[in-house]
């Protein structure tokens, strides 16, 4: 998934305590998406997760206890959210590509392990997650059926499931955390430490709301210098949502395991 506005490359600025709010994602160049989703994703908590900005005169990293007390405070939120859905708007920009691509759809969860994202651009595109049965449809293709947890692909979608339910993720202790305070939102900064894989993200980029804790938007350096962002508009959390929704497809499926 790549999101709202041009990103940016920015500065790495935030956490000194390595327990920062969002979590990362690894990234698998070469899997396929739908709405041109690069892996990389969910670094959350979604990571899914966060912004920063370039600004000359940054605000100061937020103390160790300060950060570590933002962190249980966003982790016990996100604990209690049985549902929760928006808008997203994806967008990667890569080198070489004159223009970047966007995609837009709408993002829906139910705890603890249902996720669905229905594109609008491309039309009719969808990821579908029941447990560890991952399903991708893309455009002119056959709809998939992978494993969430053995599928390059759905590395990004584990690191959004576990920063919906404000989990870690697994890869969090390859990055070195930061945390800021700017303007209405906290920036969470993860640069990937100097032993960690190249094929991780190099810098992850989230911010959250300041008064309600929501994750607003992402932004990813890719290993591949390109720059992944999503971002989160109209947000509703613990809402009924359509049971229907997250109904196993019916449609034949190629079983794809990578």
């Amino acid at each position: 998934m790549y999101t709202g506005g041009a990103p940016v490359s920015r500065d790495a600025k935030g956490f000194a305590d390595p327990g920062a709010v969002a979590a990362p994602v690894p990234v698998a160049e070469n899997a396929t998406m739908p709405g041109n989703v690069h892996p990389t994703f969910w670094h959350p908590l979604f990571w899914i997760a966060l912004l920063a900005g370039n600004t000359a005169l940054a605000a100061p990293p937020l103390s160790t206890e300060d950060a570590s007390a933002l962190r249980a405070r966003f982790q016990t939120r996100q604990r209690e959210t049985l549902t929760w859905s928006a808008t997203v708007v994806q967008t990667l920009t890569l080198p070489g590509l004159r223009d970047p691509v966007v995609s837009t759809g709408t993002l829906a969860y139910r705890a603890p392990d249902r996720l669905r994202l229905d594109f609008t651009k491309p039309a009719g595109e969808f990821v579908l997650i029941l447990g560890d049965r991952l399903f991708i449809q893309k455009t002119g293709a056959r709809l998939a059926e992978k494993s969430l947890r053995e599928d390059s692909a759905g590395k990004p979608f584990l690191s959004l499931l576990g920063l919906l339910r404000g989990q870690p993720a697994e890869e969090e202790s390859e990055y070195t955390p930061q945390v800021r305070r700017e303007e209405d939102h906290y920036a969470v900064v993860l640069t990937r430490n100097a032993d960690a894989s190249a094929q991780m993200p190099a810098r992850i980029v989230n911010r959250i709301a300041a008064d309600t804790l929501e994750v607003r938007e992402v932004v990813v350096d890719l290993p591949s210098c390109g720059v992944l962002s999503y971002r989160f508009d109209a947000i509703t959390r613990n809402a009924p949502l359509d049971p229907a929704r997250f109904a196993a497809p019916t449609d034949p499926t190629s079983r794809e395991l990578r």
